[in-house]
C-alpha cells in the first residue's frame, strides 16, 4: 500500500486502545499516589473476579503499546521518505483537497507522549517513579509538536483562503487538524498537570491553553461551515468518508480533558478551586460527545447496515 499520512490514524487508534485500560486501572484499582504501575498492582488483595477482569486488560494494554510504537516508527519512515521528495510533498501540502492529512502524524506523535507516560511507564520498572525527569524532555517534544501544528495550520488556512473550496464538497475529515489540536493540547496540559517544576508547568500550561483556545475557535467555525455545506448538499458524502462524522466525539472529549488538566495545574500551583468548573467542563464535554454519537449512529444507520461489505478506508478509524 502506498504511504499516506492518513495511515497515522491507525497508530492513533492503537495508542487510544493502550490508554483505555490504563485509565481504567488508574482510577479503579487502589495503588497509592502517582500513576499506577505493574509493581503497584495489588493482585493478592483483589478478588478472583477482579483478577480475571484486570489481568486480560493488562495484556491488551501491553499488546497495543507495542503495536502503537512499532506502527509509529514504521509510518515515520514513510513520512520521512515522502518529505524527502520535495516536489511530491509540495504538491501534497498545496492541495486543499488532501493536505489536511498532514495533521495525522502530529496527532499520532502527541498520542505517543501520552502512551509513554502512562501505559509504557506501567510496564517499565522505576519509570513511573522517575516520571518528573521526563517532564523537561517532554516539554521540548511538546514544543516541536506545537510549532509543527501551528505552522501547518497557518499554511493550510492560507491555502483555504486563497483557493476556497465549495462548502458542499467539504466533509468531516476536514476536522483532522482540530483532532490534532486536541491531542497536542492533551499533551501540553498533561505536562502542566504532572510537572512539579513551576517553570516547566507554566510553559506547558500557557502553550496548551493557547492551542485549546485556538482549536475550539477553529472547531466552531468549521462545524458551522460543515453543517451549512451538509444542508446545502442535501445528501451524505460517499461511503468511504462517512465515518469521519465521528471525529467530533474525540475532539469534544480531548478539549474537555485538556481544560480539566489546566484547571488541575491552576489548583496545584495557585490554589485555584477547580472542582466546580472541572465538573461542568467534563460533564458538558462528555454529554455533547454522547449526544453526537447517538446522532451519528442514527445518521449513518444505512452505512452500518452494510458495513461488512464496505471497502477499507482510513476514515473508518474515525469510528475507533
Amino acid at each position: 500500500m502506498k504511504f499516506s499520512p492518513l495511515q497515522f490514524q491507525i497508530s492513533v487508534a492503537a495508542g487510544g486502545a493502550a490508554l483505555m485500560p490504563f485509565v481504567l486501572l488508574q482510577f479503579a484499582v487502589p495503588h497509592g499516589e502517582g500513576l499506577i504501575t505493574m509493581a503497584a498492582m495489588p493482585w493478592e488483595q483483589l478478588s478472583a473476579v477482579e483478577n480475571f477482569f484486570y489481568g486480560p486488560l493488562v495484556g491488551v494494554m501491553l499488546l497495543f503499546v507495542v503495536i502503537h510504537l512499532l506502527l509509529t516508527l514504521f509510518y515515520l519512515k514513510g513520512l520521512a521518505g515522502m518529505m524527502a521528495q520535495r516536489e511530491q510533498f509540495s504538491a501534497f501540502i498545496n492541495d486543499p483537497k488532501v493536505h489536511i492529512a498532514i495533521f495525522s502524524p502530529i496527532a499520532s506523535l502527541a498520542m505517543t507522549a501520552n502512551v509513554v507516560w502512562g501505559p509504557l511507564a506501567f510496564f517499565v520498572p522505576n519509570m513511573g517513579a522517575t516520571l518528573q525527569g521526563l517532564m523537561l524532555p517532554s516539554l521540548f517534544f511538546f514544543a516541536l509538536l506545537w510549532l509543527a501544528l501551528l505552522g501547518f495550520e497557518a499554511k493550510v488556512l492560507k491555502i483555504w483562503l486563497t483557493q476556497p473550496v465549495e462548502p458542499s464538497k467539504l466533509n468531516f475529515a476536514w476536522l483532522l487538524d482540530i483532532f490534532a489540536f486536541g491531542l497536542v493540547s492533551l499533551t501540553g496540559s498533561g505536562i502542566a498537570a504532572i510537572a512539579t517544576d513551576p517553570a516547566v508547568a507554566a510553559a506547558a500550561a500557557f502553550a496548551a491553553f493557547f492551542t485549546i483556545g485556538a482549536g475550539i475557535f477553529i472547531f466552531l467555525l468549521k462545524i458551522v461551515v460543515l453543517l451549512y455545506g451538509q444542508l446545502k448538499a442535501q445528501r451524505l458524502p460517499g461511503d468511504p468518508i462517512q465515518p469521519a462524522f465521528f471525529l467530533v466525539i474525540p475532539i469534544l472529549c480531548l478539549f474537555g480533558i485538556s481544560l480539566f488538566r489546566i484547571m488541575a495545574y491552576l489548583q496545584n500551583h495557585f490554589g485555584f478551586a477547580a472542582e466546580p468548573a472541572s465538573f461542568l467542563v467534563l460533564n458538558f464535554a462528555y454529554a455533547a460527545a454522547v449526544a453526537w454519537a447517538v446522532f451519528g449512529l442514527y445518521l449513518l444507520a444505512d452505512y452500518f447496515r452494510k458495513f461488512g461489505r464496505q471497502k477499507y478506508s482510513p476514515a473508518q478509524w474515525g469510528i475507533v
